[in-house]
């Protein structure tokens, strides 16, 4: 089932740092899934959202949206069906649950949709995770308007979050061009998987320059593969992230 893209779709992946993550080292995340409609572009639903008036006692410190350049596809498929994500981070659970329900309570009454469904069509059922940052993020470092991330997602096969944190880590330091690295452990929702078996990898750019010239010299570093390592990812994705609030 899925249903209009509406305000309350902004509340539902990676993102650069802000100071309230500064302050926990996990933080909570709600992805949702969406497909643009006939006739309209992500130009569209950004601006919108953009200009969408944040409420303090209801928004997300964070929230992206994160289209499609060069996704990989599951099951055979060169790619998702899917268009873009929203991506909505809390400094907490408990943050998180606290900022929901001021909004659910908002919105009695109301048609949420108003004004933004004809956009985009998103998926009714969304995801939460857990986000921990390879190294904590800098307090108060803006997030660029449009950016570069590269994702992957990895079976742990026996191995445990810690293991792909330190896998990751050490992804950002080769790099060592202010990339910003995070993994992201489900909690509910999103595809049918056993507990603790699959975590996915992020890497944030402070642009699209920066990640070209990180992955050139990526592609001079050939690493040789760990047999002891029992972590394995699948190819990665090329994402352009939208900043659409910062709280």
């Amino acid at each position: 089932m899925k249903v209009g893209f509406s305000i309350a779709m902004l509340f539902v992946l990676g993102l650069g740092t802000s100071s309230v993550f500064a302050q926990t080292a996990v933080i909570a995340n709600r992805t949702t899934a969406c497909t643009l409609n006939p006739g309209y572009s992500m130009a569209d639903v950004v601006e919108t959202a953009r200009n969408f008036e944040w409420s303090e006692d209801t928004s997300p410190a964070v929230v992206v949206m994160r289209s499609k350049v060069a996704a990989s596809g599951v099951n055979g498929n060169f790619g998702p069906e899917f268009d873009f994500l929203i991506s909505s981070y809390y400094p907490s659970y408990s943050d998180m649950v606290e900022k929901r329900g001021n909004f659910l309570r908002s919105q009695a009454g109301r048609n949420g949709r108003r004004g933004i469904a004809p956009f985009a069509t998103c998926s009714d059922n969304i995801g939460i995770s857990s986000v921990r940052f390879a190294t904590g993020p800098g307090a108060g470092t803006p997030i660029p308007p449009l950016t570069a991330a590269a994702s992957t997602f990895c079976d742990l096969n026996g191995a445990t979050v810690d293991d792909v944190m330190a896998m990751v880590a050490g992804f950002e330091q080769s790099f060592a061009n202010g990339a910003t690295a995070l993994v992201q452990s489900p909690s509910f929702g999103g595809p049918r998987r056993p507990i603790n078996s699959r975590a996915r990898m992020m890497l944030l750019f402070p642009s699209f320059d920066d990640f070209g010239a990180a992955w050139d010299r990526l592609q001079q570093l050939p690493q040789a593969a760990n047999s002891e390592n029992p972590i394995s990812c699948t190819s990665p994705s090329l994402w352009a992230q939208y900043l659409i609030h910062q709280g």
